[in-house]
């Protein structure tokens, strides 16, 4: 027979410890997927529960709504100060979860209007590099890539200030590059190749015709 402290004790605590692991994520993903919680408290829990996937992909697509149903420039914001390095961390934790990547990019595009304003920066955050990053990861995922080009052009069409600094980012990381490919990659799908012309239009007429991409 084996004790509380032999093998029988120590498979009694592993199995707690994955039923209390897997309560946590559920109730962490039943509270970001909550219409009432806010967006400083969804990158809370994002943050809390870093490396679980689902937690990512729910909790960034809760910051798109936010930021997509906030009031004006000033809500979107406000909804970016605590979303962005959320998203990009998202990413950064998850980079082989397709939809992890889709939605933080889907998020990163509904911020991107707060880029430059107060203390949102997609390009100190990393947002810029990691969106480029998911693009190369993921080549022959079509939504991946189309939601990418959306982050990038909304990078290029922020409202905020320096615009030519924010196109030299993209270009610096490759993301001319990255655009090009995916257009090359997914010649047949009308949607990635409009949203990579967009985006490529943007980045051109913010001055990101120059720069790092070679």
């Amino acid at each position: 027979a084996t004790g509380v402290d032999g093998a029988g004790g120590r498979t009694r605590k592993r199995r707690q410890r994955r039923r209390i692991r897997k309560d946590e994520s559920h109730d962490a993903i039943m509270f970001v997927q909550r219409p009432t919680s806010t967006a400083r408290d969804v990158a809370s829990v994002m943050w809390a529960n870093e490396e679980d996937a689902g937690v990512a992909m729910l909790g960034c697509a809760a910051l798109a709504d936010r930021a997509a149903g906030a009031a004006g420039d000033g809500g979107v914001v406000s909804v970016a100060l605590h979303g962005v390095t959320a998203a990009v961390n998202a990413m950064k934790n998850h980079p082989n979860e397709p939809a992890v990547q889709e939605r933080a990019c889907q998020a990163l595009t509904a911020m991107g209007p707060a880029d430059g304003r107060l203390e949102v920066s997609f390009a100190a955050s990393g947002a810029v590099s990691t969106v480029v990053s998911a693009m190369q990861a993921h080549v022959s995922d079509a939504t991946v890539q189309r939601e990418a080009c959306r982050a990038l052009r909304a990078v290029a069409s922020s409202p905020g200030g320096g615009d030519g600094d924010r196109a030299t980012v993209v270009a610096s990381v490759s993301g001319l590059t990255a655009l090009a490919n995916t257009m090359a990659s997914h010649p047949d799908d009308a949607g990635v190749q409009s949203e990579a012309v967009r985006a490529l239009e943007a980045l051109v007429a913010r001055g990101g015709g120059s720069g790092g991409d070679g």
